[in-house]
């Protein structure tokens, strides 16, 4: 009897263990399934090339080809969705609808608040553009011929004529050497000398006379032609001083009408600093803004700026009339709620690494023009 006990209880025992470690196992391969089948990535874009952009219904760009590598490489399932307006996109990423928004998002403190920013994906600085109107060269040729000073030069010439030239050849007509001469190639002649600031043509005492009279008039008229040299110089240099903005308190900026970004930080600093701006959602729509006169500038993003004006079907004379004003840094917009997910770090190790293992310079020769 107990050698019978002792088989059950055996034979027991190694039910119990093989039942036990058939859960365990069961329970790792479920775990396993649960890591290899988790949710999506929910990635939100709106078009802001270079960072992100439609090319034959393919979204593409810096940010979105970045993030193309981040999630292979690191095997990260995402299904990705266009914003409809930028508004749109910020709403989605601020109220956890979305995990990830991309498309030249600039990081500031009040989106911080909403939101989280994943480590920097690029840098890129602030300018303000206007549309430059180029005169054609002959009709500045014509507006300087026609001006003022330019008039008073040709009648001090005329006068130096009528009043020294004139009366010296009268006197001077009958030298021998001027007498088989026609009057016109006398006066001429006479006309050539007075204006070249000579006096050897003369050779009585009262053309001489007349003669050195007339070498202060045309001295006095070459120094009032080189003092208005001197001043259209200046004027140019000066004008060209006062377009360079430096900053956004410049008084000049109160009378332009700025064209921004919907739910742009453009526009939140225009308003703050009480500049009059019109609303647009792309930069194309601003650029068309400034080419109709319904705005005077934009403040933009010199990467955007650059790849938008090279994107325009037209050659459009646009350019910077301000320093750089500040600098800007792009990143990923974060869900607070994704920031639970492991993932999010692992993004962010990932854009880290790309700057050192030659995947960023890779895509900034692409998309990025410095």
């Amino acid at each position: 009897m107990p050698k019978l006990m002792r088989t059950i209880v055996m034979l027991g025992l190694g039910a119990f263990m093989a039942c036990t470690m058939g859960n365990l196992s069961c329970k790792v391969r479920a775990s396993e399934n649960i890591s290899d089948e988790q949710e999506p990535v929910n990635v939100i874009w709106h078009p802001d090339p270079p960072y992100a952009l439609n090319e034959n219904e393919i979204p593409t760009g810096f940010e979105i080809d970045l993030w193309r590598m981040i999630a292979e490489t690191r095997k990260i399932p995402y299904r990705i969705t266009r914003a409809h307006t930028f508004g749109e996109l910020l709403e989605a990423i601020g109220s956890g609808r979305a995990d990830v928004a991309m498309g030249g998002i600039l990081i500031n403190e009040n989106r911080s608040k909403r939101f989280e920013f994943s480590f920097p994906t690029a840098t890129s600085e602030f300018k303000i553009y206007e549309l430059k109107q180029e005169r054609s060269t002959a009709l500045r040729l014509l507006q300087v011929t026609t001006s003022k000073e330019v008039l008073l030069i040709f009648a001090g010439v005329a006068l130096i004529a009528c009043f020294f030239a004139v009366p010296v050849w009268l006197l001077e007509r009958n030298r021998l050497d001027l007498i088989h001469e026609k009057k016109r190639h006398q006066l001429i002649l006479i006309l050539q000398k007075t204006l070249l600031l000579s006096t050897d043509h003369t050779q009585k005492s009262k053309t001489r006379i007349i003669s050195i009279i007339s070498l202060f008039a045309r001295v006095l008229l070459t120094a009032y032609f080189a003092s208005y040299i001197l001043k259209t110089a200046n004027n140019v240099q000066k004008s060209s001083e006062q377009e360079v903005i430096t900053s956004l308190d410049s008084p000049t900026l109160q009378g332009k009408t700025f064209a921004s970004l919907t739910d742009s930080i453009q526009g939140s600093i225009l308003k703050a600093k009480g500049i009059k701006q019109i609303s647009c959602e792309l930069i194309p729509e601003c650029l068309q803004q400034l080419e109709d006169g319904r705005a005077d500038a934009i403040l933009a993003d010199e990467q955007s700026m650059q790849t938008a004006l090279q994107q325009t079907p037209y050659s459009l004379n646009i350019k910077p009339t301000s320093e750089t004003l500040t600098t800007l840094f792009i990143a990923y917009g974060m869900s607070k709620n994704f920031l639970d997910d492991p993932r999010s770090g692992a993004i962010n190790d990932a854009i880290a690494r790309s700057y050192y293992d030659g995947t960023y310079a890779k895509l900034s020769q692409t998309w990025l023009r410095k």
